[in-house]
């Protein structure tokens, strides 16, 4: 940092006088801006103040010493990387090497001799700010790699989103039911988190993924037959084992890509929800009856959101379920088809889950009832 004069400015600090002020001397022959202080604690004081370029400090002074002065620096976030030059005694050479253990990157021996002092002093001036170009430089590369990173991401996204809806644009009476499940999945994930629950699984990468996910859960239904798929009437027992049929197949397709992509994350979250979001906590679900803590969370958290926005918007075989009605029905199955735990927020996002069905439905068919 300099100053407004645009003088690099050292900070210098000695308990003796005659130091101080030939030290001072030294620098504003050269053209620095010299702040002389007597003291670590005043040291201290003038760094937070306004931060210096460099320190020249004596290593040792009553009160606060040197070497508890760079120590506190270097714990200090806006003082760390300041570069300290220590100033010792020819006979200290304990001094110097404790110097260089609390933090500080040099040093100039007593009695000073001013050409050493100025070429310790630019050295390590030029070296802080060829330092700092290249931190600069590579948080540049991190932002342009980071935002090249999430263009292709959003690119993928927007792939996998199309063959999400292309399966649910054979249900035509699903909606936007992709987009309100992911909705309500991120809703109930950050309300867990909230309540203390899974809040280190949670985190905020979890839930994006989680977020995304969600909208694979049903795109093994591609593979299911249209008189299946869109029936109006009960499913017969056979019919209803080939409806099951895809979770199993969106989980294989998922995996088959994964398999590719080891290490995506989203893909491996994507595989647990398409192939466990109708697995029951009691482990009457399908198609592993799975029980409890052994379905992954995200297909729990998912199960109830896909369950809540089927109860509640209508499909080719019933009306949509009152939104109270369909509250109802959530909050029985807690300990038996759904996570107490995801029930729980459930419970106190309700009226919200009300607002974003009717706010996401088609126009064609809002939620009936009124919320609680």
């Amino acid at each position: 940092m300099s100053t407004i004069s645009g003088k690099t400015s050292i900070l210098v600090v000695d308990d003796d006088r005659q130091d101080l002020r030939v030290l001072a001397g030294i620098l504003e022959r050269a053209g620095y801006e010299a702040r002389p202080v007597p003291s670590g604690r005043l040291a201290v004081e003038a760094a937070i103040a306004d931060r210096p370029d460099l320190v020249l400090l004596d290593v040792r002074m009553p009160g606060m010493s040197g070497l508890e002065v760079c120590r506190w620096f270097r714990q200090d976030e806006r003082l760390r990387e300041l570069p300290v030059i220590f100033v010792s005694g020819l006979d200290a050479a304990g001094d110097k090497v404790e110097g260089f253990r609390a933090g500080g990157v040099d040093y100039v021996t007593k009695p000073f001799h001013e050409e050493e002092v100025l070429a310790r002093v630019r050295t390590h001036l030029r070296l802080h700010r060829l330092q700092q170009e290249l931190h600069e430089h590579n948080a540049r590369l991190e932002r342009r790699v980071e935002e090249q990173v999430k263009a292709v991401t959003a690119s993928q996204m927007s792939i996998i989103f199309a063959l999400a809806k292309l399966a649910e644009t054979r249900d035509d009476d699903t909606g936007r039911h992709i987009e309100r499940v992911q909705t309500f999945s991120r809703r109930l994930a950050e309300r867990m988190r909230q309540m203390g629950v899974q809040s280190a699984k949670l985190t905020d990468a979890y839930i994006e993924h989680l977020y995304q996910s969600a909208a694979l859960h049903d795109i093994g239904k591609v593979g299911t037959r249209d008189a299946v798929l869109l029936k109006p009437g009960k499913l017969t027992p056979e019919e209803f084992d080939e409806m099951k049929t895809h979770c199993a197949l969106g989980a294989e397709t998922l995996a088959a890509v994964l398999r590719r992509y080891p290490g995506n994350q989203f893909l491996r979250m994507g595989v647990d929800v398409a192939r466990s979001h109708h697995e029951r906590w009691d482990g009457t679900g399908y198609p592993d009856r799975l029980q409890g803590g052994a379905i992954p969370l995200a297909a729990r958290i998912v199960s109830l959101a896909d369950v809540y926005d089927a109860l509640s918007s209508a499909r080719c075989y019933r009306p949509a379920f009152p939104h109270a009605e369909a509250c109802r029905m959530i909050v029985e199955g807690e300990g038996r088809q759904f996570d107490p735990d995801v029930v729980a927020a459930f419970r106190t996002l309700e009226e919200e889950f009300y607002r974003t069905s009717r706010d996401m439905q088609s126009p064609s068919s809002p939620p009936e009832g009124d919320p609680p």
